[in-house]
């Protein structure tokens, strides 16, 4: 079977590490493989701008170059990823694109998996269990069968080798799982990837088998014959009026074929699944990934005030240029992990949103003043 997900490589730096992961995809039926590399997607479209061969082949145009956040996997720019991806695993290349950003890599996902091995109170704890994930996507796509689209896939979000998950990756994403390890806590990135699309699979796998001897057992009753047509002994005629009388009448089944017991039955399952469908003075929370845009948000506002915010500065390993920023940094992202763990509704954390523009607004700051 395929598994509804859609793999994620932030910042890998070995190509080889990408060949294996698309070999691991060929093997458990992922058919979305995406890399987010913000220096190596700029060095590709530098390539596509050179050479009009190159832009058609990474489906760039020179209108479009500039403004694109994503272009197809220029393979001839990672050395040795076909190798270890072997036949398999190069279709899965071949279809794999390159993103300079991850919220680009993370657009028409319905959900996003942070794997992060990272522990302690400065970093996001774990919000699901493999086992339980893996249960999860399973339930999933047996509820929604071979539909495979774009809205239903999980994304599963991997760091890069030496450093993992940056914190604005992790904010991004929906949960977090750590992989439980024996006395050396860190594993190769595309082991990482085989470990988690094997657990996946096995549960979707023994799914779709439990789903499909359902379907054999319900065809087969379907097909039996009728308790009329089995030769039984006949019953004493004194006896038969009395249960024709138990039987309902031909006038009581409705022209739907099914009693009116069973008829009231599944009315009140219908009215229950569009409950559920549509619950109404029910509170609606915020997904977790918001506190990712609230993150930013607050960066460009003590950017526009002054504060030394940069984009280069606040993200990855910009941070240590800047001690001042390196601490905003952390003042930020203990008050998202905060907001993470409370786990607020969508109209609060609208309104923790209203309060970032206000207080940063120039009215605010000449009232300050004065």
């Amino acid at each position: 079977p395929r598994l509804p997900c859609r793999v994620i490589l932030v910042e890998p730096r070995d190509a080889r590490n990408v060949g294996m992961a698309a070999r691991a995809c060929a093997n458990f039926g992922i058919a979305e493989l995406i890399v987010v590399h913000a220096e190596r997607f700029r060095a590709a479209v530098g390539r596509a701008g050179r050479s009009a061969e190159k832009a058609q082949q990474l489906g760039l145009t020179g209108a479009d170059s500039s403004t694109c956040k994503q272009c197809a996997l220029d393979l001839s720019a990672w050395k040795g990823v076909e190798r270890l991806a072997t036949t398999e695993g190069t279709e899965v290349l071949k279809a794999a694109k390159l993103c300079e950003e991850l919220p680009t890599a993370l657009s028409g996902t319905a959900r996003a998996i942070a794997f992060s091995g990272r522990e302690g109170r400065n970093f996001r704890q774990q919000s699901v269990a493999l086992p339980s994930l893996a249960c999860e996507v399973a339930g999933r796509r047996q509820w929604r069968g071979q539909d495979l689209s774009q809205g239903s896939l999980t994304a599963l979000v991997f760091g890069s080798e030496d450093v993992g998950l940056s914190t604005e990756a992790v904010l991004l994403c929906d949960d977090v799982v750590r992989l439980r390890t024996g006395i050396c806590p860190s594993l190769n990135l595309s082991h990482c990837v085989v470990v988690v699309l094997a657990r996946i699979f096995e549960e979707v796998d023994a799914c779709s088998q439990i789903g499909a001897a359902l379907e054999s057992a319900a065809a087969n009753v379907a097909t039996a014959p009728a308790a009329d047509d089995v030769d039984a002994p006949r019953e004493p005629p004194a006896k038969r009026p009395a249960q024709a009388a138990a039987a309902p009448s031909a006038s009581a089944v409705s022209s739907s074929g099914v009693p009116p017991g069973r008829e009231a039955d599944d009315e009140e399952a219908l009215a229950a699944t569009e409950t559920s469908a549509a619950p109404q003075g029910q509170t609606v929370h915020a997904p977790a990934a918001w506190t990712g845009a609230w993150s930013e948000l607050v960066r460009e506002r003590l950017e526009a005030l002054g504060y030394p915010a940069q984009s280069e500065l606040w993200h990855g390993r910009g941070r240590r240029r800047c001690k001042f920023a390196y601490r905003l940094f952390r003042v930020v992202a203990d008050c998202a992990r905060s907001l993470q763990r409370a786990g607020v509704t969508a109209e609060e954390a609208l309104g923790w949103q209203r309060l970032i523009e206000v207080l940063s607004t120039p009215a605010s700051k000449s009232v300050a003043s004065g």
